[in-house]
C-alpha cells in the first residue's frame, strides 16, 4: 500500500482501496488527509457523509468562506457547497447562481454535513445509499469539550447509516476517521483499545497497522514527507522546541508526559486494588506502588463506572499523591493513562 502519493501528500484513493473498513489516519498538518478525502469523494463519485465532532464546528464550517470545498473548488474549478437541510445537516450539491444572483443546488446530491454530537437528532435521513463516513479531526484538541459516551456516538451513528446492508449481501460502509496527533488517550482509542497498537507502530519504525479480523487500519503519517517539508517554514520555525510543534511537524501526541514506565518482578509486591483494567500493587519493603493491567490476589476491587470511580478515589487518594511525588511504576503506557483516567 502507497500511503503517500508521488508529491508526499497521504494518498486516500489508495488507502480506500484496501479491504479495512474502519480506517484510523493521523498526523502532521497539511499532510493533506481532509483534502485527498473530499477530493476523493467527488472524483471518485462517493456517496458521502461528512462529519465533525461539535455542533458548534459544524456549523462554521457551513459558512461559504469557511467550507470544507473551498479550497477544492477553487484548485480544481468545481462549485460544491453545503446547503442546510434542517438545523442539524446540510447536503453538498454542485452550485450555480441564479437569474436572482443567489446560489443555488444543481444536480444530485454529493454528500451531507453533519455533527457527531448531534446526529443522534436526526430523523428521517436516507443513508442507503451512503458508502463512506468521514470523521474529521477525531481526536479533539486539548481545549475542546468531550462529548459524553463519546465512542458509543460514533457506533451507533454508523450502525444507523449501515444498517442491514451486509446482511444483504452488500459491502458495508466505510470509516474513515482522520486528525492530526493531539492526544493518543483520545476517545476512541481508549474505547476500541488502540493506544497500545498506536504505540507498537512508532516503537517498530512502521506506518501502518492492519488487524483484519477486525477490519481495521492505522495508518500513523509520522515519516511525512510534508511536515519535514513544513518545519522550515515561519510558524515552525518560531515554534520549534514546544509541544505544538512536535504535534504539527514531529507528529507527537501531546499531552503525553510519561511518569515511571518499568517493568517490575510481580512477586515484589502485593496487591491493594483493582479498578477498571488496572491493578494497584505496594513494594513489600519500599514505599512504592506499582500499576499493571495483570491482576492477582484478592484486593479491594471497583469498577470503572463514576459511582465506583468516585468511592476509589475517596478512599485511595494517597495514591494519586504518591503519583505526584514520583512513587507510581507503571509497566506500560497504558496503564498510567488508565490511572490518570480514573482519578479524574
Amino acid at each position: 500500500m502507497r500511503i503517500y502519493n508521488d508529491d508526499g501528500y497521504v494518498n486516500i484513493p489508495e488507502i480506500l482501496k484496501h479491504e479495512a473498513v474502519f480506517i484510523f489516519i493521523y498526523g502532521g498538518r497539511g499532510t493533506g488527509k481532509t483534502y485527498g478525502a473530499l477530493k476523493e469523494m467527488k472524483e471518485g463519485d462517493h456517496k458521502f457523509i461528512y462529519m465533525r465532532r461539535l455542533q458548534a464546528q459544524t456549523d462554521i464550517v457551513k459558512k461559504e468562506n469557511m467550507q470544507p470545498y473551498k479550497t477544492l473548488n477553487d484548485d480544481m474549478g468545481w462549485s460544491i457547497m453545503p446547503f442546510a437541510v434542517n438545523k442539524y445537516i446540510s447536503a453538498f450539491y454542485d452550485s450555480s447562481v441564479n437569474e436572482d444572483g443567489k446560489v443555488v443546488p444543481e444536480g444530485p446530491q454529493r454528500g451531507l454535513l453533519t455533527s457527531l454530537s448531534t446526529f443522534s437528532n436526526l430523523r428521517g435521513v436516507d443513508g442507503s445509499e451512503i458508502d463512506t463516513i468521514i470523521l474529521d479531526e477525531f481526536i479533539p484538541e486539548l481545549n475542546e469539550r468531550p462529548i459524553k459516551g463519546e465512542a458509543d456516538a460514533l457506533f451507533n451513528a454508523y450502525e444507523t447509516i449501515n444498517r442491514n446492508r451486509e446482511l444483504n449481501g452488500k459491502a458495508p460502509v466505510k470509516l474513515l476517521c482522520l486528525a492530526n496527533s493531539n492526544r493518543i488517550d483520545n476517545p476512541l482509542f481508549m474505547e476500541l483499545n488502540l493506544v497500545r497498537k498506536a504505540e507498537k507502530i512508532r516503537k517498530e519504525g512502521k506506518e501502518y497497522l492492519y488487524e483484519p479480523k477486525r477490519k481495521m487500519l492505522l495508518i500513523d503519517l509520522y515519516k511525512s514527507k510534508i511536515s519535514e517539508e513544513k518545519s522550515d517554514t515561519a510558524l515552525y520555525q518560531l515554534t520549534k522546541g514546544t509541544e505544538f510543534y512536535e504535534m504539527a511537524i514531529r507528529n507527537t501526541f501531546i499531552n503525553e508526559e510519561r511518569g515511571r514506565i518499568e517493568t517490575r518482578p510481580i512477586k515484589e509486591y502485593k496487591p491493594v486494588v483493582s479498578i477498571g483494567e488496572i491493578t494497584i500493587y505496594k513494594h513489600k519493603s519500599r514505599k512504592e506502588f506499582y500499576v499493571t493491567t495483570f491482576r492477582s490476589g484478592s484486593p479491594d476491587t471497583y469498577t470503572a463506572g463514576e459511582k465506583d470511580k468516585a468511592r476509589f478515589k475517596l478512599k485511595y487518594m494517597y495514591l494519586w499523591r504518591a503519583y505526584m511525588t514520583r512513587q507510581v511504576v507503571f509497566e506500560e503506557y497504558m496503564s498510567e493513562i488508565l490511572f490518570d483516567k480514573y482519578f479524574h
